[in-house]
């Protein structure tokens, strides 16, 4: 490591950057190096970089995709970061496809959608240590809508939460999450082209329950949610998520929501 005294300069300075370090009293000299950019883009040494590029970037993009079908619930996570994990799952999905070469291989997320089942949207507070009962739920393609059937809950039996707090309420999530298929002319892959974007319209929708007195628990009660947008083809996966936030009230008739002691997780994904 080459180090610098006497001469007052940072940045770049020909080949060479000069910059400062923590813990170091002098000036770092480093030479620039690294591939050149054509090179990467179009050497045939960088190949597999390219390759191992192309299916990274659908993966994160797919990811993406799949966190949009519950960000209205995103807020219930604790500050658990699961965009590594949902990352993971969708490299695994990428992985079945035996028949693409290495670069192209398809992420077909609607064959394999129990991979998302039971995926927990947050690790401190899990809903399943909240709400210990079997939730009855439903969803169909051919309409685009969910069911969730929430049974009787009574607090000590079924209904366990952590922290003595006023009032707690359900919230399901709907989304459409799109398969992602190598295009032989612009040499990517991609959605299909009827999905557009994230926000047009193939987003999320939400249905809630009224807020309950939580050292009471709550009746049974059905939420029921329906997408509004007519996919063209299969490739798309139906994603249904739950999540249980908990209130304060303020005066008679306020409630504001506590931040940090809620919990969430993917109910079910239907795929083709």
């Amino acid at each position: 490591m080459a180090t610098l005294k006497g001469l007052d300069i940072t940045g770049p300075l020909g080949d060479f950057s000069i910059y400062e370090m923590r813990g170091v009293d002098k000036k770092i000299v480093r030479q620039k190096g690294g591939p050149d950019r054509k090179d990467v883009l179009h050497g045939e040494n960088f190949s597999n970089t390219r390759r191992h590029h192309r299916e990274f970037t659908a993966v994160t993009l797919a990811a993406q995709h799949v966190r949009w079908t519950f960000h209205t619930l995103r807020d219930l996570s604790g500050g658990f970061n699961f965009t590594g994990p949902i990352n993971a799952l969708i490299r695994l999905v990428q992985k079945q496809d035996g028949l693409s070469e290495w670069g192209t291989r398809n992420i077909v997320l609607s064959r394999y959608p129990d991979v998302l089942r039971g995926f927990p949207l947050n690790k401190i507070n899990l809903f399943d240590t909240i709400v210990r009962t079997t939730l009855e739920w439903s969803l169909d393609r051919a309409t685009l809508t969910a069911r969730v059937e929430i049974p009787a809950l009574m607090r000590g039996i079924n209904f366990l939460p952590q922290d003595d707090h006023a009032l707690f309420r359900f919230e399901i999530s709907l989304g459409m999450a799109p398969d992602f298929l190598y295009d032989l002319d612009r040499k990517e892959l991609l959605p299909p082209k009827w999905y557009g974007g994230l926000t047009n319209g193939t987003g999320t929708v939400n249905s809630e329950t009224p807020w309950y007195p939580a050292k009471q628990g709550c009746p049974s009660s059905t939420l029921e949610i329906a997408l509004d947008r007519i996919p063209e083809d299969e490739a798309y996966t139906l994603v249904l998520t739950i999540g249980i936030r908990f209130g304060a009230l303020y005066g008679d008739s306020i409630v504001k929501e506590v931040k940090y002691a809620g919990a969430a997780k993917i109910l079910g994904a239907a795929g083709a």
